[in-house]
């Protein structure tokens, strides 16, 4: 969830393509696909990032990549463009390529039940000692990881092939993820390193909102003000851990809502690309065409006219007792971030 503030947008069942501190670069090699990867914690501007991103020319918003062997191919979930992710041009024609490559290297059909157990195994928080000791070449002596990275390796390699983009975003956020830990044979990850107030994450955790991408019915999980707090500290963390295996650029929440157009440029020279044309972004509001994110917040299937400025409510009416639980859980990352620790 991104946790800004979004004004109505215009959602159309239309298949279109559209599409801070910086650590030292490491040389691009032109047979590898760039993927800038967002991580942190979920409310934290996520899914609006990506979707800006995937205005930029080049910039392939790919959503949340883990969920494929998730729920993305669910008949009733729909793809960022509005249509149903199964019946999506754009992603039919990806799936496919990717398939092929795939089976060409194991035999074995991408979307099998193999692949998902295979995530499932790996990317789990007691797992998260062996992923940090791993290294590109070395996925061979752990199957279900060499499962697992050659289908992201297949899946990235047929989105560069099929929309022509220079860079996929994949917001997953989880920072463990292989592709974050550099691990999925050829891409050339840099991360995005999304921080927010853990106040601001607890109180929007704990709002009561809806599964608009599918047809369920179904609600948004809350979380206590203890596992929210706990959760932000522990992937931040994570990501001051990877920050020597890839290059990391800090994308503070306060600055993405003030300053849109400067966050979206600091990124793209992140990566080595051009910004283009930020037209589309004027007066405090962005102007998006759709995309093709795979998962994330319902937002993401937002397009046309949004409001880009940050969600405060959260200073007024977080309760006293979550309030504390968020500073005092959190309290050694506040002064690392500079998120002060009084909230008024």
């Amino acid at each position: 969830m991104s946790g800004l503030t979004y004004a109505p947008a215009v959602r159309r069942r239309r298949n279109r393509s559209s599409q801070p501190n910086l650590q030292a670069r490491v040389e691009h090699r032109p047979d590898e696909i760039k993927v800038l990867f967002l991580a942190g914690k979920g409310r934290s501007g996520g899914t609006i990032l990506a979707s800006l991103l995937g205005q930029l020319p080049g910039f392939f918003n790919a959503g949340e990549l883990n969920k494929l062997w998730d729920y993305a191919l669910m008949p009733n979930y729909q793809c960022g463009c509005g249509e149903p992710l199964r019946s999506c041009e754009t992603w039919s024609a990806i799936l496919a390529e990717a398939d092929r490559l795939y089976r060409e290297q194991t035999g074995a059909p991408l979307l099998s039940e193999g692949v998902g157990l295979a995530q499932a195994s790996v990317v789990r928080w007691p797992k998260l000692p062996r992923l940090l000791r791993m290294s590109p070449g070395t996925t061979e002596d752990w199957p279900a990881l060499d499962t697992y990275t050659n289908a992201i390796s297949a899946t990235c390699r047929a989105i560069a092939k099929v929309t022509g983009a220079c860079v996929i975003v994949d917001s997953s956020r989880l920072p463990f993820e292989p592709i974050a830990l550099g691990l999925v044979p050829s891409v050339d990850v840099h991360i995005a390193h999304l921080i927010r107030d853990p106040r601001a994450v607890v109180y929007s955790w704990k709002r009561v909102r809806k599964l608009t991408d599918r047809d369920t019915g179904e609600e948004f999980p809350r979380y206590s003000a203890a596992f929210s707090t706990a959760s932000w500290t522990i992937r931040n963390l994570v990501v001051e851990m990877i920050r020597r295996r890839n290059p990391v650029s800090v994308v503070r929440y306060d600055t993405l809502a003030s300053d849109p157009a400067g966050t979206l440029q600091r990124l793209a020279d992140f990566v080595d690309e051009p910004a283009g044309d930020l037209g589309f972004l004027k007066s405090g509001r962005a102007y998006l065409a759709p995309t093709h994110s795979a998962g994330g917040n319902p937002v993401r299937v937002s397009s046309g006219s949004i409001a880009i400025q940050p969600d405060e409510e959260w200073r007024e009416h977080l309760s006293r007792h979550d309030r504390v639980v968020g500073t005092a859980l959190a309290l050694p990352l506040l002064h690392r971030y500079g998120l002060s620790v009084r909230t008024h």
